[in-house]
């Protein structure tokens, strides 16, 4: 005789797999039965799309889900219970809104304050924000979208037209040679930096030295005593000047007197006579005797 019979067998595994589907089920929910959860509240006007056991969210990470979702007639709105994770704690001054990605569901996202440290207590109330359905503006756009289609259908039409024209394409490779010339260019100019550029500046150190030198030797010069020097030399010639235009002087009279240009013009005009008297006549002047004769 067995100590269960083969019907009592049948009922612990029913039982059992009842409990295993349970759990699976509320597991697959969001519910976590293994750690206590708080249980808050967020008053909102607009669910858009939240369902019970919607994940509930801080910076994209779940830590809870939506308990249930009550009308409020006393103050028309919509009252939201969440369970969350004991182990997070919610600030108070917290804010909640609606988030929904495309083909997903709609998720409570809760936004924490930045300047607030004090912890929300368990059955608090948090106030839910409005947020933008995406989709109602995606459809909202799409009649917009619509109209602009012919118009992008005229835009496109006109730049083929464009593109098909031979000017176009001449122009192309009007750019094309151009960018190759200024490769070109750009190697040249490359070369002459590599190769003039520094005997330039070789050059123009050394040019730099000499100048250097030059200037060093410049402050040798004694610029006061050559300017004493050029003063004295300006008072000399001027005391020269001074005389020659005085005709009381030697200078002045030699300059001056017109007397003297006229004796020197006769005297070279006698003189010029006399040889020429000699030349034709020299028996006058020269008497020559072969035997010794007066």
């Amino acid at each position: 005789m067995t100590f269960f019979t083969k019907e009592v067998k049948i009922g612990i595994t029913a039982i059992l797999a009842l409990a295993v589907i349970y759990t699976g089920f509320i597991f697959l929910k969001g519910i976590d039965l293994f750690n206590d959860t708080y249980t808050y509240y967020v008053k909102i006007n607009n669910i858009n799309g939240l369902t019970p056991q919607s994940d509930v969210l801080v910076s994209g990470m779940k830590i809870g889900s939506v308990k249930s979702i009550n009308y409020n007639p006393e103050e028309r709105n919509i009252l939201i219970a969440i369970e969350v994770n004991k182990e997070f704690i919610i600030i108070k001054g917290s804010t909640a809104s609606l988030t929904k990605e495309m083909l997903s569901s709609t998720k409570l996202e809760i936004n924490l304050p930045a300047n607030s440290y004090l912890p929300l207590e368990p059955g608090d109330t948090i106030i839910g924000k409005e947020t933008t359905d995406l989709m109602a503006s995606a459809s909202e756009i799409v009649p917009q979208i619509q109209n602009l289609l012919p118009k992008m259908d005229s835009i496109l039409t006109s730049i083929n037209t464009i593109l098909i024209d031979p000017s176009i394409q001449t122009s192309i490779h009007n750019i094309e040679a151009l960018t190759n010339e200024l490769k070109t260019t750009t190697n040249e100019v490359n070369n002459l930096l590599a190769k003039d550029v520094p005997s330039i500046l070789n050059k123009t150190d050394a040019i730099c030295y000499n100048m250097e030198i030059a200037t060093n030797n410049l402050k040798d010069i004694d610029f006061k005593g050559l300017e004493s020097n050029v003063n004295t030399t300006m008072q000399s010639l001027q005391l020269f000047t001074n005389k020659l235009n005085n005709e009381n002087s030697n200078l002045g009279l030699l300059l001056n007197d017109n007397s003297l240009y006229h004796n020197l013009d006769s005297t070279l005009y006698n003189a010029s006579a006399l040889l020429k008297d000699l030349r034709l006549q020299p028996k006058r002047y020269v008497h020559f005797s072969l035997f010794g004769r007066k």
